[in-house]
């Protein structure tokens, strides 16, 4: 019987677990509300250009690195946008 490629996933280490957890859902993120996304958004209006800038033609995601901080910001509207704050692994 040929074995399955996902049947070694099963026999992890908790620490191969986490790894595993983070390749495939990326790092962990917070959504900033109130006034700490005005305060960010300040910072961000700020800067030059984005890091990084991509467009699906549903979302605009522009990345800036603030202060050692990493920020994703995505427009979904003309006026409706989400700044993410991508934290430090600690996996």
């Amino acid at each position: 019987m040929k074995k399955s490629k996902y049947s070694n996933i099963l026999n992890l280490t908790p620490e191969e677990a986490r790894a595993f957890i983070r390749r495939v859902s990326g790092a962990p993120r917070r959504v900033l509300e109130g006034q700490e996304k005005n305060n960010v958004w300040l910072m961000i209006l700020l800067q030059d250009s984005p890091d990084e800038f991509s467009n699906n033609q549903h979302v605009i995601t522009e990345v800036y690195k603030i202060n050692q901080k990493e920020y994703h910001v995505h427009f979904f509207d003309k006026d409706e946008y989400e700044i993410e704050e991508i934290l430090k692994d600690e996996m």
